[in-house]
């Protein structure tokens, strides 16, 4: 696969934004290119980031970068184009304090004299990138100061290293630094990002997505529910919990039937598939749920408590 990508060959979704892609592996991330190359997305670690740029972008200037978290493999790149450009650099005020060496980043870059180019992010701030309004994601988890990167009006995601693809055989599951990253966080940032509806995303590694986006982010929260609760019946419960908050009633209910296909009784699923019921107005249907939740845990009083709201709704408490 060739290194320099025009995205909008690929969809219309993503004119304006270019992609310097160096591989499907750790070694270098993809350097996402916006405003007629005025703005950078990460720098990648490959030696040639340099020459790819200035053979694409012979008559532009390098005004912004955005480091959306401090490894090597996204970051480095950037000291190679300080030899030359004095942009500014965008970058959550965690990573600054991250440590290479015997140093933070936030020292080495007085050490050399740019300090007066860092911007530190705390999330939310907007971001001008020419015909594109970058609003900053806080979404902790793959590092303690992660940021993804959302065009409201697109719809469009740069992910990063928190969001991957994760249908066929290009499926990468984010994984928590272990220097303070956080599962639990990570997972909190993916149903953020769902909250969002993205349209297309542009990850931090392998190629950029446009079809079946959700389904994406719904695999990727699953997977990490099943690493934190290390029990596939709690992590499909999970993943139905946000689903139905999400709206997807229907989607959500297959998550919770995943479960009771394989123990007809569980009482968590039996509940969570009840107040399902409930809010599809199918109160009897919820009540027989919460009674077959209640015949295993008769001290369950939540499942009691919505069983009555039930039966109010029915006209018959």
């Amino acid at each position: 696969m060739s290194v320099f990508h025009r995205l909008s060959e690929k969809s219309s979704i993503f004119e304006g934004i270019d992609l310097l892609y160096y591989g499907s592996g750790p070694l270098s991330s993809n350097v996402y290119i916006l405003d007629n190359g005025r703005v950078l997305i990460d720098t990648g670690n490959s030696i040639e980031l340099l020459e790819d740029y200035k053979t694409h972008y012979p008559n532009s200037k390098i005004e912004k970068v955005i480091i959306t978290h401090a490894h090597t493999d996204h970051i480095s790149g950037l000291f190679l184009l300080l030899s030359q450009y004095e942009p500014e650099i965008y970058i959550h005020q965690q990573e600054l304090s991250a440590v290479s060496g015997d140093k933070s980043l936030e020292d080495f870059f007085k050490e050399i004299g740019k300090e007066h180019l860092v911007k530190p992010l705390k999330g939310n701030e907007e971001i001008d990138a020419g015909i594109f309004k970058l609003r900053v994601l806080y979404t902790p988890g793959h590092t303690p100061g992660s940021i993804c990167l959302f065009v409201p009006e697109r719809k469009i995601l740069f992910s990063s290293d928190t969001l991957f693809p994760m249908k066929g055989d290009y499926a990468l599951l984010p994984a928590p630094d272990p220097q303070g990253g956080s599962l639990e966080e990570l997972a909190m940032s993916i149903r953020y990002i769902m909250k969002l509806n993205p349209v297309a995303f542009c990850p931090g590694h392998l190629f950029p997505v446009w079809e079946d986006v959700f389904d994406h982010a719904r695999r990727t929260y699953f997977e990490l529910q099943l690493q934190i609760h290390k029990r596939e019946d709690l992590a499909y419960i999970s993943t139905g919990i946000l689903l139905a908050d999400l709206g997807r009633l229907d989607d959500a209910i297959q998550c919770f039937d995943k479960v009771l296909e394989k123990e007809s009784n569980h009482p968590g699923a039996c509940f969570v598939k009840g107040l399902a019921m409930m809010q599809k107005a199918q109160f009897e249907k919820a009540v027989e749920l919460f009674d077959r939740a209640l015949s295993v845990y008769p001290d369950f009083k939540e499942a009691e408590e919505a069983k009555r709201r039930a039966l109010i709704a029915m006209g018959k408490a």
